[in-house]
């Protein structure tokens, strides 16, 4: 008989992860922002782009390694979050993977609309968040912008979940 998969257990614990990646990702953005403030120039309004011109090399660099920081915290968060995943539910199938899966890239995508995008950036919008010469621009307080990039995280994070699920699956049959 097949175990019955702890639903609401799996959606609290998957809220957990996705702060957990919520948390790395934000301070991946400030220490970034306080080594290069343009480090994701190319993640705002067009305007405030076309303002502000090209991503100084430091800030490639930066943005460079900040890719990697995150890429690998959220693969180590996914891989925790797997493990605790096989102790709450055994045998959990592919679809519980990919919804845990999804609940934490969500949450983490939920966060950056609410907390970083709207909260920070256009409410707060402190001068850390704020490149230089662009400081007047109406686009920092442009919430359409926001919506539509989190639309976009919505698709992203989707594809994420099911290649979590994928590679879970496929894990799981080798042994």
């Amino acid at each position: 008989m097949e175990q019955a998969i702890p639903w609401m257990a799996l959606a609290g614990w998957g809220l957990v992860y996705g702060l957990a990646v919520s948390a790395l990702f934000t301070a991946v953005l400030f220490g970034g922002a306080l080594a290069a403030r343009d480090f994701l120039a190319q993640d705002y309004p067009p305007a405030i782009r076309d303002r502000y011109g090209a991503k100084s090399p430091r800030g490639q660099r930066v943005a460079r390694a900040a890719t990697i920081i995150v890429a690998l915290g959220v693969v180590a968060i996914l891989a925790l979050a797997l493990t605790h995943l096989a102790r709450l539910a055994p045998g959990a199938g592919v679809l519980a993977v990919f919804v845990y899966a999804w609940i934490i890239l969500q949450t983490f995508n939920l966060f950056d609309l609410v907390v970083l995008d709207w909260l920070i950036v256009v409410t707060w919008r402190p001068a850390l968040v704020v490149l230089p010469g662009t400081e007047d621009m109406p686009e920092y307080r442009d919430l359409g912008f926001h919506v539509r990039a989190f639309a976009k995280g919505i698709v992203i994070c989707s594809i994420g979940a099911a290649l979590t699920a994928g590679l879970y699956a496929a894990v799981s049959a080798l042994g």
